[in-house]
């Protein structure tokens, strides 16, 4: 019988583990606490065995390897149907949250088969996965097909010709901690081969979301040795599009190498295109880009660009409110890592964030509007004709904000908060938009938090438990288990997280887990033992068929399906 149906043998092991390893450095826990703690982390080993029976690769040539999604009436593999083909997708870079879950289970059980388990599928990983350049076969547009034991993606329909699949990473954030501890060599291989074969231009830092798998074969510490042209202007007709999800994993992964090697040519170049992107920001409003480059043909100038004759459009001078939160984390995660050596990320993180307060940020809606960096709403703009932006008459509205409350909160945790107020105003506003109540001040005047709150997201649990340890304040942590117990009761299926709502399919790797996780550690005090939560995304995109002129995501196709729609294909 498994642990996590014995929650009374689970409290003891914990307790247990808790006073071996806490010393007198920690603070005691109530056995409230403890049982509180054990009663989530049995949901976490539901889940992971959960994994272990339905999850793991147990197709053609059985691997350690997890699948990316399952259907959660049947337990079967989620499938992407290609021409004839049907491939069980298997795609480490989409079990970022699922590996760091796992470490930290094993961290807080002290049960090792969670681990294990995390560093047999990065093993794999490692010894089969690696590109000629040393690269992985992951990410956005490649994945290892479990069925049929090779790549797929991209490219696939290239038989007969040279067949090479594309990598791209955006807004991954591998778990870099662990693939070191597995493979120091093939990691520091990889994060230089990521940065060499994405960058088109060095001296400008243009560079692609894209990158190719062949060459250079030979990747060594002279990756690093290229001039930078520091006072070089941004906005410039680009080779390639320098998305900032895309751009947030190369300077993660070059501040990782760092922190990781002190390689610090690695961390001069991350700090550098960070200063890329802050470059781009409206002296007026704060507000920056989504990219710091420009293709000839620019989506927006083509698009709605004739409706605005006075003003700059194009993608360089767009702010787009659903691509910075997760960077902007990775940033503020990064200088607390770092400790003086990160101070610019933080730097420039805190300024986006203030900028985004000031100038995107509806009161009347609580939500943040899609705006050119001079502030001009677009959030009611009727596009004049198809194209990237959405189809002909469509209006794309404003966006949540409810993923920039960890945001805010994790920035207010590391400034001097006197000097950057609006930090906690933002998040006490998206609180109140969100029926999380009212945070109040930092001093605790007017706090009026909402226990009846129905929300689950994760995102909000992380948030409070950074509130919590800024003031002190219990009520923050006890908010945070009343929306961990809304999760629990809607966010989960059969033994699995999912988003909410009544979906067939859902990804086996979520950011559930790490909040439960978080929250667990919290109640232990021993949420610093934990690793870091990053906003990871996870996604493939591919096309459909061989003839098709363009690809499609999977949380298009296959993510968004409800039970009640007609049967998946």
């Amino acid at each position: 019988m498994s642990r996590f149906h014995r929650p009374a043998l689970l409290f003891c092991l914990l307790s247990a583990a808790f006073l071996q390893s806490c010393g007198e450095a920690r603070r005691p826990v109530s056995p409230e606490d403890q049982e509180t703690a054990a009663r989530y982390l049995s949901v976490l080993e539901k889940y992971a065995e959960t994994v272990f029976a339905n999850s793991l690769d147990r197709y053609g040539e059985e691997t350690p390897l997890f699948l990316d999604g399952v259907n959660l009436e049947t337990l079967e593999p989620v499938t992407w149907q290609y021409d004839h083909h049907e491939w069980v997708l298997a795609n480490l870079a989409n079990q970022q949250n699922l590996l760091r879950t796992l470490v930290g289970l094993t961290e807080l059980t002290e049960e090792p088969k969670y681990k294990e388990a995390a560093v047999s599928a990065v093993q794999f990983g490692f010894e089969n996965l690696v590109t000629p350049n040393g690269l992985m076969y992951w990410g956005g547009h490649t994945a290892y097909d479990a069925r049929g034991d090779e790549w797929v993606g991209r490219r696939y329909h290239w038989l007969g010709k040279k067949r090479s699949p594309v990598h791209e990473l955006k807004a991954t954030y591998p778990y870099y901690d662990l693939m070191w501890e597995i493979d120091e060599e093939a990691t520091r291989r990889f994060i230089r081969a990521f940065w060499e074969c994405h960058m088109r231009e060095w001296e400008r830092l243009d560079f692609d979301r894209h990158g190719g798998v062949e060459s250079p074969k030979r990747i060594d510490e002279s990756v690093w040795e290229h001039d930078f042209a520091a006072d070089s202007p941004v906005g410039y007709i680009g080779k390639g599009r320098t998305f900032v999800n895309a751009g947030s994993d190369l300077l993660f992964a070059g501040a990782m190498l760092y922190d990781l090697d002190g390689e610090k040519p690695a961390l001069q170049w991350a700090e550098r295109l960070a200063g890329q992107y802050a470059k781009t920001s409206d002296p007026k409003t704060g507000l920056r880009g989504y990219q710091f480059t420009r293709p000839a043909k620019d989506r927006a100038e083509e698009q709605f660009g004739d409706l605005f004759p006075e003003k700059v459009v194009d993608e360089a001078h767009l702010f787009e409110p659903n691509s910075l939160a997760a960077p902007l984390l990775t940033q503020i995660h990064l200088a607390e890592r770092l400790g003086k050596k990160g101070d610019s990320f933080l730097k420039w993180a805190i300024a986006d964030l203030e900028g985004i307060g000031r100038s995107a940020y509806d009161d009347s809606t609580g939500k943040l509007r899609r705006t050119l960096l001079d502030g001009t709403d677009l959030s009611a703009t009727e596009m004049p004709r198809d194209g990237y932006f959405g189809p002909k008459g469509s209006i794309s509205g404003q966006w949540p904000a409810a993923d920039y409350f960890i945001v805010y909160a994790a920035a207010a945790t590391l400034v001097d908060r006197t000097a950057h107020p609006e930090l906690w105003e933002m998040a006490r506003k998206i609180g109140k938009a969100n029926r999380l109540g009212d945070i109040g001040s930092e001093e605790g005047e007017g706090r009026a938090l909402n226990f009846e709150t129905d929300l689950s997201n994760p995102e909000f649990i992380f948030g409070l438990l950074d509130l919590q340890e800024i003031t002190g304040d219990r009520s923050f942590l006890d908010l945070a288990c009343v929306i961990a117990d809304n999760l629990i009761k809607i966010r989960m299926s059969n033994g699995y997280f999912k988003q909410e709502g009544d979906y067939r399919f859902t990804r086996v790797s979520r950011p559930e887990s790490m909040a439960l996780l978080h929250l667990a550690g919290s109640l232990l005090n021993r949420r610093d033992d934990l690793p870091v939560f990053y906003d990871s995304s996870s996604y493939f995109a591919c096309e459909l068929k061989s003839s098709d002129p363009a690809y499609t995501f999977d949380h298009n196709v296959i993510y968004t399906q409800l039970r009640s729609d007609p049967a998946s294909r």
